[in-house]
Formats: structure tokens, sequence, C-alpha cells
């Protein structure tokens, strides 16, 4: 189950049941004698993560009363088990924009936005109640907070913490520069493409820090480029990064031609006549997640060519945003 991937530093998967992402990567570093310990990341609130965490924490011998949490950003793929660690004694650690996004921003209040970009109201209300019984509307845990530069010092590597928001507000990586390691988080993934969303009433612009924490990303050479999710080493950092800017190109080349043909589309709509890898023949037929996901990146795109000045956004009395040429 764990791996070794250099001096000190190991990999062990979280299986994310009912998740296209299939598995969580968690990085750990051994300290030295007298040091703590790093755990990075920690899957979903649910009982085969919290195994598959355990189960690699115990092989490493890893003590919760010696052993520091870092998430890089809010998602809870990545924080779900950030209480039941805290609880075990383990120290958290978390970019402070991210923290407070957690605990001041609950995922329903998200939700209940989504109706403004076009998702219908029954499809909201059903996204809320599926939140509330999964538990993750309430994701609290005591943290102590980073900021972007601070460094993290554990078995001979020196980790600077870099905040390339886009993903998240806060996203967070960890690069030791002498080592030439980059814990990449869902800054680059390498099988799939890092969600990106928005929602409209918010009007940032999430895409466009995305875009712009790439170029910074490419201030970090890294041997080894490793991803929260899925696997790597098909190309190398550099490359990916490139392949990450030509596919948000030709998405909004796609969002664009959509709503040039479809004037006054909501998000959703635009959503809806985009192209998507995922198991389902039509639209009608996407799981309920996956519809959010999809219309929350269709959104990223449309919010950043509004900035390009290629679009227009408008919101009616009722506070419903539509998008036009």
């Amino acid at each position: 189950m764990v791996k070794q991937l250099a001096e000190n530093l190991y990999t062990f998967p979280i299986r994310l049941p009912n998740s296209p992402l299939k598995w969580l990567n968690c990085y750990v570093v051994k300290g030295g004698p007298g040091e703590r310990d790093l755990l990075v990341d920690s899957g979903f609130d649910k009982p085969v993560c919290r195994a598959d965490l355990f189960a690699g924490m115990e092989e490493l011998g890893l003590r919760p009363e010696n052993t520091d949490v870092f998430f890089t950003h809010v998602h809870v793929d990545h924080t779900g088990n950030g209480m039941a660690l805290a609880r075990r004694g383990c120290r958290i650690l978390m970019g402070r924009t991210d923290y407070a996004v957690l605990c001041d921003s609950p995922w329903s209040r998200q939700i209940w936005h989504m109706e403004m970009d076009g998702m219908p109201r029954s499809e909201v209300e059903r996204l809320i109640q599926i939140n509330k019984r999964s538990g993750i509307d309430v994701m609290y845990f005591p943290a102590e907070t980073l900021d972007a530069g601070e460094e993290l010092a554990y078995g001979g590597y020196r980790f600077r913490c870099l905040l390339l928001p886009g993903h998240t507000a806060g996203h967070m990586c960890l690069y030791d520069r002498e080592r030439s390691v980059l814990l990449l988080g869902d800054m680059v993934l390498f099988d799939i493409t890092p969600n990106i969303t928005n929602s409209g009433m918010d009007g940032l612009d999430n895409l466009g820090m995305y875009l712009d924490s790439l170029d910074r990303l490419s201030a970090y050479p890294a041997r080894l480029a490793l991803p929260g999710h899925r696997n790597w080493g098909r190309v190398s950092l550099e490359e990916r990064i490139e392949e990450l800017k030509r596919h948000h190109a030709l998405r909004l080349s796609e969002a664009e031609q959509i709503v040039e043909r479809h004037p006054g589309i909501s998000a959703y709509g635009t959503a809806s006549r985009m192209k998507w890898q995922i198991k389902a023949g039509r639209w009608e037929e996407f799981p309920l997640s996956q519809k959010q996901f999809a219309t929350g990146e269709a959104n990223a795109h449309l919010i950043h060519l509004v900035r390009l000045g290629r679009l227009r956004r408008q919101e009616d009395e009722q506070g419903f945003i539509t998008y036009w040429k």
C-alpha cells in the first residue's frame, strides 16, 4: 500500500467511493529522531477513506501526537477527516484563506446560488438534502493557519508554502527547491483536469486566477511534481501546464460559441451544451453532483470571458444571471 518516493518521502492511496477522482494521493514526510512527521491531505469523511488513512499511518508508524497534518485546500476529499485526525491528537495546518472559507461558508449557501445560475429549484433542493445527509455542510475542525511564504521543515525537507489560487481561493502547494520536490494538491493533475468552478453570484474570476497561478508555477521547477489525485510522470510539469492552458483556451472558445448561438443563456444551459468526459449519454442522465460541477465550471469560463470583454453578463430583478455575446 505504501510506496517510498524519495528519502523520508512516502505516498499511499485513499479510495474515494462514488467519485470520478477514484483516489487521493496521501503524502507523508517522516521526520528524523526527535522531529515531527508530516501528513498531507486525508480523503472524505467516510469509513472506507478513514480505513485507508489509518492503515497507511499505521504502516508508516505515525503517532498522532507526533504528526502534523497539512491540508492543501478546502475541498472535502482533502479535508474530510480533519476532525477525526484532530480528535486523535494530530496538529492540523491549513492556509489562512481556505480555512476562513471552511469556517464561514456552508456548502448549502453556495448551492442556493446555483438557482440564479439556471439550475432548476428541484435539483438545488435535492443537492442540499444530499449534502446534509453526507454531513459535508458542517466540516469544521481546529487548525493553525499558514500564510504564503511560510516554511515547514520535516525529515530534511524545507517546504515553502505557495499560495496558488484558482481551484480554490486559498489553494496551497508545498515546494522544496533544494530537493526539487513539489506537492501539488489539485493545482495540477496529470490524468484529469482540475475542476475550476464559479458561482455567478460572487463574480470572482477563478479561471483567471488559476491561469495566473499556472504561469507562476512555472517558476518552481520540480524533479518530483506530485499531484493530489491519480498518476503522474506521463509528461513533465512544464508540459502539463501547457496542456492545461490549451485545454482552457478550447473551453473558452466552446462556451463563447454556445452563448453566441443561444443569446441570454444561463451557466446551467451552457453546461448542458458543452462536451464532458463522463459516462452519460445526455445531460438529463448526468448525476446531480456532476451537473453541479459542470455548471460551476461553465460559469468559471463564462465569467472569465466577461472579464476579457468577449461576453456580457446580465442580472435581472430576481437575480437570475444570463450571458450575451
